[in-house]
């Protein structure tokens, strides 16, 4: 089954929930200590943080619920208990809480950031429930039918919610409109829906007496809808307040995918922004495009406009070394090549840079790559810095060995801003930048043997890069001869390649 951009960042608030119901007593011990405090100091706001305590033990802490269940429950919750609660305090109280839960994690693990980032996802995520106008949540089936029965705009005397099982139907809830005791018939089961119908009719009274029941689907459930008036003359009116219904759960479902891409930007940048070295930038990048985006494996790679060519620097759940052994020319890759053209033609009108979906990596790649690493969907994003219009490489990502997969919109998006990010991290390890003077092995380029190098990756003669830096031709050879030297390289291409992976370039 393909994987979603929505499936993948449910995973990480799935991790944050685990994380708090995994040490859920020492956590509680934190909470109470805090609201301790407040009671000890006999602040006015101590009765409120009990309340959000409260509501965020009863949501988070049961085992039974789910993400979605969470988030419900919190929603219908929240009307009942915070919201004579000032915001600004609210949020203090919500921050102050959330902290508690970093501080456990740091006393069980000193270097647990997925852990961090996965509770700081969490707690954005209730802020944003319990912040968010009602008017704007999930409309919830409970809800809707509730409000169905109702109404007096429809005559419908009570709905059953049923499910499917191996037997037949069972009752999972019953909406009445005025109060009844339903004991004996929630969970109640039969092989047809004529018996289950004959049972509620005979538990649930109503008036007048000839009462008919109906069965209409609506998503996973089965519905049965009891009326006095004819079917005829009531279901075109169901359906419509149940298209109404789907068409908004649709409407905010379509807002909150718009919304995922943008969540899963943020946590990328948060991750390679965490990056002290250029070795440990290509790890985050490699691991983030996998971790925040429905893909399995991800592999980097440096452009060289010099020689025209790719070359393999880093790989998440792919064998590096293998990566790292690929130096291969753009005049290869024809698809890739015409791509890089239009770039150069764009120059510096060229900032959304787009990712390539090729839905045949046979078409797009050497035979030898597609075979070697079992590659069929693929897309091929471009590390791009649009603040000086300048490729970087590509990330080539897909969702495992041999596996087809199509690419969403909102996908699409994150890939293409998770490209530019990257490329802004990666640019600054250019020339002048100071954590370009590093070591490959135990020896160290100046920063004047660095800008030599760059200008003869740029293509530039000897003479041109001695015009460049205002030096003698004679005084640029002999840095070259120095860089080769210290490098260990052949020649001047190998010294380019070097360098590029090394990150001086």
């Amino acid at each position: 089954m393909q994987i979603t951009l929505s499936q993948q960042l449910n995973s990480i608030l799935q991790q944050g929930v685990d994380i708090v119901r995994e040490y859920q007593q020492p956590i509680l011990e934190k909470w109470e200590s805090r609201l301790f405090e407040l009671q000890e100091k006999q602040n006015k706001s101590a009765g409120d943080f009990e309340v959000v305590i409260t509501l965020l033990s009863g949501c988070l802490f049961s085992s039974q619920l789910s993400i979605e269940n969470i988030f419900q429950k919190m929603s219908e919750n929240k009307r009942a208990s915070v919201r004579s609660i000032e915001p600004n305090r609210l949020v203090f109280f919500i921050t102050l809480l959330e902290n508690g839960v970093h501080e456990m994690i740091q006393e069980e693990n000193d270097n647990a950031y997925d852990g961090h980032q996965a509770v700081q996802y969490l707690f954005s995520k209730i802020n944003e429930e319990i912040f968010s106008d009602t008017l704007k949540q999930e409309p919830y089936l409970d809800t809707f039918l509730e409000q169905l029965v109702r109404s007096r705009q429809l005559p419908i005397h009570w709905v059953a919610k049923l499910s499917k099982t191996e037997g037949g139907f069972q009752v999972q809830k019953v909406y009445l409109q005025t109060y009844h005791k339903v004991a004996g018939i929630i969970g109640f089961e039969s092989e047809s829906l004529f018996k289950l119908s004959e049972y509620l009719l005979e538990f649930i009274p109503s008036e007048p007496n000839e009462n008919k029941v109906f069965p209409i689907p609506l998503e996973d459930h089965l519905l049965l809808f009891c009326s006095s008036e004819p079917e005829s003359e009531v279901v075109p009116f169901i359906m419509f307040s149940m298209q109404t219904f789907l068409d908004g759960k649709d409407a905010l479902r379509t807002t909150r995918r718009k919304r995922q891409w943008m969540d899963a930007v943020l946590l990328f940048n948060e991750r390679i922004m965490r990056s002290k070295t250029y070795s440990e930038t290509l790890k985050n990048i490699a691991s983030g495009f996998v971790n925040y985006l429905p893909f399995e494996r991800c592999a980097l790679f440096a452009y060289s406009d010099a020689n025209q060519s790719g070359i393999g620097l880093f790989a998440h759940s792919m064998n590096i070394e293998a990566i790292k052994s690929i130096n291969e020319s753009i005049d290869d890759l024809p698809y890739i090549k015409n791509y890089i053209k239009k770039l150069e033609h764009l120059g510096e009108h060229a900032k959304n840079v787009q990712p390539i979906y090729i839905a045949e990596a046979a078409i797009g790649l050497p035979e030898q790559y597609v075979e070697q690493f079992n590659l069929e969907s693929i897309v091929l994003v471009p590390i791009y810095a649009p603040s000086e219009s300048k490729l970087i490489g590509a990330a080539i990502v897909d969702q495992g060995p041999g596996k087809s997969f199509k690419l969403s919109r909102e996908t699409f998006l994150a890939l293409m801003k998770f490209g530019h990010s990257a490329g802004e991290v990666l640019v600054k390890y250019g020339p002048g930048y100071p954590l370009n003077t590093q070591a490959i092995g135990s020896i160290r380029l100046s920063p004047r043997e660095i800008e030599v190098l760059q200008l003869i990756s740029e293509g530039k003669s000897t003479n041109e890069a001695a015009q460049s830096l205002h030096l003698s031709e004679y005084t640029v050879r002999d840095y070259i001869s120095t860089i080769m030297q210290k490098m260990e390289a052949r020649n001047r291409t190998e010294a380019i390649v070097k360098a590029i992976r090394e990150g001086i370039i």
